[in-house]
């Protein structure tokens, strides 16, 4: 496109830059963007490529909101286990699914393991992994506004 979406991401962990890209694009409201974007999200389902960036962004800034003194987590811990009911509902049936095999890793809650999810999207339908991409980037936009 010839225009560029001016914003500061709160999130670090989207380190892909179509990804960032495709994030500033769902802020800005530019529908022909967020278009091209999940394209390309949807088509690259590699280790350390667009649709990883994304679900390790969610999945960190998620689990920073979830942490609760009074209900710590341990960790290695999946998405879904450790997220609040009320959130696992508001996912859609696919996004349940890839949550439920993505784990959070590390002392603190500091690192995701992606794999078996990116693993998982390859086998869905090109619909199922739009349900996924949309229910991540809104968690992500949340995040940032």
């Amino acid at each position: 496109m010839g225009h560029r979406h001016p914003s500061k991401l709160k999130n670090p962990e989207v380190s892909h830059a179509r990804a960032r890209w495709l994030l500033r694009a769902e802020l800005a409201g530019c529908d022909a963007c967020r278009a091209e974007g999940d394209e390309d999200a949807l088509s690259d389902l590699a280790s350390g490529g667009v649709f990883d960036s994304l679900i390790t962004g969610f999945v960190l800034s998620r689990v920073q909101q979830w942490h609760s003194p009074s209900r710590p987590s341990q960790y290695p811990a999946t998405v879904y286990r450790i997220a609040p009911i009320d959130e696992r509902d508001f996912w859609r049936p696919p996004t349940q699914h890839c949550m439920r095999v993505c784990t959070v890793t590390g002392a603190g809650g500091d690192g995701v393991d992606t794999l078996p999810a990116l693993r998982e999207l390859r086998l869905m339908s090109a619909r199922d992994r739009s349900l996924v991409l949309d229910d991540v980037i809104d968690g992500l936009a949340e995040t940032e506004g």
